[in-house]
């Protein structure tokens, strides 16, 4: 990159790609790099909005990090002693400060759902699966050491039958395992014409662009995985 002017993440165009062309669950590839810090960002709210974990934005965050890595580079390039120079480095160090809030901001949204539903996550393949190699390690570690921590400060001094964190009343349906509640009320906006959608109740709604409703968690939740609708 030769000049001041274009080097930023393409002239700071962050422009979202419709959810329908970022692909398969599994399988979402951004190609304009442009794209990275606004589909980042939506990833994040819908992170905050949703009672479980979803699934790693893995192409998302690794084409962040690289575009990030090369625009700090870049800024370092510049020629300090020419007063424009500094003023475009400062605006720019100032906007790449922006884009790390919004990933660290992201990522600290799913450590702390890690962190709270970590045991169920652990069991539930589902919910494991969505997390990167990165957190599957941190949540495996993350439950040894509280498990740890609980038997030694306290548990050990409890009969052997009272010692486990992991019992179930099943007559009453309660359980030691933090549980994400699906039944919870999200909001959400329609990013593509579905046409009729069929709610838990049997009632149908038609689903059309742009439309924004309140929806159970759990009643939505196909959708939000297949890029249909973004929650706000």
């Amino acid at each position: 990159m030769s000049t001041e002017d274009d080097f930023l993440f393409d002239n700071l165009d962050f422009r979202v790609p419709p959810a329908r062309d970022i692909g398969p669950e599994r399988e979402r590839i951004i190609v304009d790099p442009s794209k990275y810090v606004e589909h980042l960002t939506q990833a994040w709210i819908n992170e905050r909005a949703a009672p479980d974990v979803l699934q790693y934005e893995q192409a998302t965050v690794d084409g962040l990090l690289a575009k990030i890595e090369e625009q700090t580079a870049a800024i370092d390039d510049l020629d300090s002693g020419k007063d424009a120079a500094m003023i475009i480095s400062i605006l720019y160090q100032t906007e790449l400060e922006r884009v790390k809030f919004v990933l660290r901001s992201y990522l600290r949204t799913r450590i702390s759902k890690i962190e709270r539903f970590c045991e169920y996550i652990l069991s539930d393949p589902s919910s494991k699966e969505r997390l990167s190699r990165a957190e599957v390690i941190y949540a495996e570690n993350y439950s040894r050491v509280t498990r740890q921590h609980y038997h030694s400060s306290f548990l050990s001094s409890l009969p052997p039958s009272l010692q486990h964190q992991d019992d179930t009343v099943f007559d009453r349906g309660l359980s030691m395992i933090s549980q994400p509640r699906l039944d919870e009320a999200v909001f959400c906006r329609i990013m593509e014409d579905i046409g009729d959608f069929q709610l838990e109740d049997d009632e149908t709604v038609e689903l059309e662009t742009g439309q924004i409703y309140i929806f159970r968690y759990r009643t939505v939740r196909v959708l939000l995985q297949r890029g249909q609708i973004e929650l706000i």
